[in-house]
């Protein structure tokens, strides 16, 4: 059975080192096995979604390595948010926090820390809308321009939104500053909620947003809160006057 594993696993690296596809025969000469051992092992492997067949019966990798790799760099991107979220509720053991990720076509959150939740970081899954949070600006900001096209694309702006942003010239300028500032308000948030919204970084690519919320915080202690966040993109503030600093976008 190792043998077999073993055998799989070299198949698969000629494959995916076939950008034009590969046929049994080829695979079989490589390798030096049977042909009718590499059939069997490429047959089972079908069957799994790690190989699939094109046309002139030339074989490519198949959905699943594609969803294992999705899987692998999901728990990759989920654990190092814990370790940005941990030490900040040390910190700050009110704030609930919220990871999101804009997941192809939404934006959903997977990670979610309030005071309901006996402050633990739990698991999550809901979408939340672009325009209504810091998370969507955050992604309306830092997403690649296609996918960001996608988002709006998906989510488009309701007289709702028209109710809370004015205009959708509002929401725009609030996307540019969120890219300037390298954090998000939203105007229309009370004045007693202290709501911020920062991109994450993980190996140089957008890996998520995270959302912050504290209420009834002192000017100083929210800029005490947003120096905190921004050391996690990189960004030092310079000195503006506190005022200045927490201008509603």
């Amino acid at each position: 059975m190792i043998q077999s594993f073993s055998r799989c696993i070299e198949i698969l690296k000629i494959v995916a080192d076939s950008p034009d596809g590969i046929k049994l025969a080829d695979i079989a000469r490589i390798t030096k096995l049977k042909y009718t051992t590499v059939y069997n092992l490429v047959s089972s492997m079908m069957k799994e979604g790690m190989i699939r067949r094109g046309e002139g019966h030339v074989l490519f990798l198949g959905p699943m390595v594609t969803d294992l790799h999705n899987r692998r760099r999901h728990g990759e991107l989920i654990r190092h948010a814990r370790s940005i979220m941990l030490p900040l509720i040390r910190r700050y053991p009110e704030t609930n926090l919220t990871y999101s990720r804009f997941t192809g076509t939404q934006i959903t959150a997977f990670l979610n820390r309030s005071q309901e939740l006996m402050g633990e970081i739990r698991a999550a899954k809901s979408v939340l809308p672009p325009y209504q949070t810091v998370a969507g600006l955050v992604f309306l900001a830092f997403l690649p321009e296609e996918d960001a096209m996608i988002l709006r694309g998906n989510f488009p702006f309701t007289e709702r939104n028209l109710a809370e942003w004015g205009t959708e010239k509002a929401l725009d300028g609030a996307v540019r500053l969120c890219r300037e500032r390298q954090y998000a308000r939203l105007p229309f948030d009370p004045p007693e909620m202290s709501r911020i919204g920062i991109p994450l970084f993980h190996k140089g690519r957008l890996s998520g947003a995270l959302t912050c919320t504290c209420l009834n915080l002192m000017a100083k202690e929210e800029k005490g809160l947003l120096n905190e966040l921004l050391k996690l993109t990189g960004v030092v503030l310079e000195e503006p006057s506190v005022e200045n600093l927490f201008l509603r976008a």
